[in-house]
């Protein structure tokens, strides 16, 4: 927030220095408590000081904590106060420093705080810092990692409790029990280093333990109650290129409970998509239609996207359910889009009787701005008359983008609460997307799997709700599915368990649920120096910027085209020419920035950050190699100074460098931010781009 001054009158100023010498004083402490409401109302319900320390038992600084949950800065800070009942968010950025810790100041109401940290070896989990559910209303010095064991296990304990059918495999007694062991090994009286040790050593396992509890109960709870919910499994196909076996695998893998989502491509006809429709219906497979995916939807005006749903329901009657809004929340979709959503839901509902109308929000709770929180953008967007036409409510989830982990359990019971009459379930899961690669989840080194990790845990644990449909609708179902024995067989398990009944994991000993112990206030160590109930912030703390949340890209439609359809090529000379395809690109002063781009192919050519127009100032280049597999290259980080525009080229700088390759999903920006670069997938084709060598460089589709 920016503090302005007010522009006086002539009769203020007059006034005002009738009165200075009273009023000098009255000044001067206005201020002070104008600079102390900005930093959150800290006279409101007191300050909560942070202690933060690693699974040594070392005391972090503000800046390694800050490192530690933004990933060594390929993330951003993510620091978010919510309402600890209904997860709607307050505020951003309320973390600030406070001697040699980071704190924040307690609003008018109770609060919880929301923050990303690291475990092993399930990656970073979403942290719902809430005091035991009760949330913070009074001044404390709490120590995280301990503090948020305690509430993980709270919950864990009830979540266990809400499941009496459920056998405990020896994974999850294995990490509960070490969970428990480790704070059970500490008490009030304990240094708080040692606590905020075993604290962090007891995440590492509840992670464990909360994923295995979902994960093999979801089946279980499904197939015992598919008489009131007919479990989904879902594929999200956008290409009508081999629909046959897209269909054929999607039968394979799922039916009787095969769905497949279509992405009906912007300017696309309904006839685009008739063969693969009915071919669907054919095979068993149901159908959800999406006639507008969140990347599409500024396209439109709203009287064009109610059109579009007009025209899809009446050319396919016989599509099994409608999604009515993708990842509507997200912040690069049109200001009115509940208008249109409202539209849409009506279009369904007097259009396709009985068709289910399903939303899909999009998983983001502390990234990007309080309005687009996902319960908080509900509530304010999402009116009893729309909810009526809703049948379906579920939501996009990229763990890299917005991590997840332990607080998933909680999420969807709070989705539950906040949809009573709808049902839900997940309506696009992938991981490791191309620019938006800021948290790593179970394999920070093996991404492919950690792929198979996040499939199979989501696909199960989706399950495990009253009301749930399962869903998932993998978004990148082609590209990932198709060749890899491996994700297929996490779901045809799925499916055999659902098809069984879904037998029970092979019990091992009963794990008995440990008292969760209560975090009281203890004397302050010597080692450990406390801050007053209402510590003065060092510097004016501001607001953190945190980038805007994009699209997630077309699914990989072939081997030329990373994601999406469209890819740009270069038939790069055996000599080097220096000659250049290339973008101006505006960035933000001082601040550090990267450049990267995926390449396949062969040959070289190189990637290179320009400071002035005639590209003389080089402020970062790399090499790019290209070969037969997508590899990602990326510049060194570079400053851009004063500047407030950069000029990224691809160059044939090179001899001996003869070759095809192809690059797509090209990126510069600040590490974790918003992509700088306009049409950087080349989907809006051979447009934005500057092209001095049309012989060797050109933008095509792999359809």
């Amino acid at each position: 927030m920016e503090n302005k001054p007010e522009n006086h009158t002539e009769k203020h100023r007059a006034l005002r220095n009738l009165l200075l010498p009273g009023l000098a004083f009255l000044l001067f402490a206005a201020v002070i408590v104008v600079a102390f409401s900005l930093r959150g109302s800290a006279q409101a319900g007191g300050t909560v000081t942070l202690l933060f320390f690693d699974r040594n038992g070392t005391a972090l600084t503000p800046t390694q904590v800050r490192s530690a949950s933004n990933n060594g800065g390929a993330g951003y800070n993510n620091d978010f106060l919510l309402n600890p009942a209904n997860m709607r968010a307050i505020s951003s950025g309320p973390l600030y420093t406070s001697g040699t810790n980071l704190a924040f100041n307690i609003p008018s109401q109770a609060v919880a705080l929301a923050f990303n940290w690291p475990t092993l070896p399930g990656g970073y989990q979403l942290l719902i810092l809430d005091n035991g559910g009760a949330g913070f209303s009074t001044a404390a010095t709490i120590n995280f990692t301990y503090q948020a064991a305690l509430d993980v296990k709270k919950k864990l304990d009830a979540a266990r409790a809400a499941r009496p059918d459920y056998a405990p495999s020896a994974k999850f007694t294995t990490a509960y029990q070490a969970a428990s062991s480790q704070l059970a090994g500490v008490d009030v009286y304990s240094p708080q280093s040692a606590k905020g040790k075993a604290g962090q050593l007891a995440l590492d396992q509840l992670a464990v333990a909360y994923d295995a509890m979902l994960a093999e109960h979801g089946p279980v709870y499904a197939a015992a109650n598919k008489s009131t919910v007919t479990p989904w499994i879902g594929f999200t196909i956008d290409t009508v290129s081999n629909y046959q076996a897209n269909v054929d695998l999607a039968a394979t893998l799922a039916a009787p409970y095969a769905w497949i989502r279509i992405v009906f491509d912007a300017g696309q006809a309904p006839s685009t998509y008739t063969t693969l429709v009915n071919y669907a219906k054919t095979k068993g497979v149901k159908v959800l239609g999406q006639p507008v995916d969140s990347t599409y939807d500024k396209g439109y005006t709203r009287a064009q996207y109610k059109q579009r749903f007009i025209d899809y329901i009446t050319a396919f009657p016989q599509i099994d359910a409608w999604e009515v809004g993708n990842e509507v929340n997200g912040s690069w979709l049109s200001s009115d889009i509940g208008l249109r959503i409202a539209d849409a839901a009506a279009e369904v509902k007097a259009r396709a009787p009985g068709k289910p109308s399903v939303l899909t929000l999009f998983w983001q709770i502390n990234t990007d701005s309080v309005a687009n929180s996902m319960f908080t953008w509900a509530k304010a967007n999402l009116p009893a008359s729309t909810r009526s036409n809703i049948d379906v409510v579920t939501f996009s989830q990229y763990q890299e983008q917005a991590p997840m982990g332990v607080a998933f359990d909680q999420v969807m019971k709070t989705l539950r609460a906040e949809f009573p009459t709808q049902k839900i379930g997940l309506g696009e899961l992938g991981y490791w997307i191309a620019g938006q690669q800021f948290w790593w989840a179970y394999n920070q080194t093996d991404t492919l799997a950690a792929k198979r990790t996040v499939a199979e845990q989501y696909y199960n644990a989706g399950f495990d709700y009253p009301g749930s449909i399962g869903g998932v609708f993998w978004w990148t179902f082609i590209a990932d599915f198709k060749s890899d024995t491996a994700m297929q067989q996490i779901v045809k398990t799925l499916r055999d368990k659902l098809q069984s009944g879904a037998p029970t994991p092979t019990p091992s000993p009963t794990a008995t649920a440990t008292p969760t112990p209560t975090a009281t206030p203890s004397p302050t160590p010597s080692a450990t120096p406390t801050a007053t109930p209402s510590p003065t912030p060092t510097a004016t703390p501001t607001a953190t910027p945190t980038p805007s949340p994009t699209a997630t890209p077309t699914p990989a439609s072939g081997g030329i085209v990373f994601n999406g359809s469209w890819s740009a090529m270069g038939k790069i000379p055996a000599t080097a020419t220096y000659q250049d395809f290339y973008q101006t690109v505006t960035v933000t002063p001082n601040a550090n920035h990267t450049a990267s781009v995926w390449v396949k192919g062969s040959g070289s050519l190189e990637l290179q950050v320009w400071g002035n127009t005639t590209w003389t100032k080089r402020l970062a280049s790399v090499r790019i190699n290209a070969t037969p597999t997508w590899t990602k290259f990326t510049t060194p980080v570079f400053n851009a100074g004063n500047r407030q525009r950069v000029y990224l080229t691809f160059d044939t700088a090179f001899a001996n460098a003869a070759g095809t390759m192809y690059f797509d999903e090209v990126f510069l920006g600040t590490s974790g931010g918003v992509n700088r670069v306009t049409n950087p997938g080349f989907e809006s084709g051979n447009t934005l781009w500057n092209n001095d060598a049309p012989a060797i460089f050109s933008i095509q589709t792999g359809k």
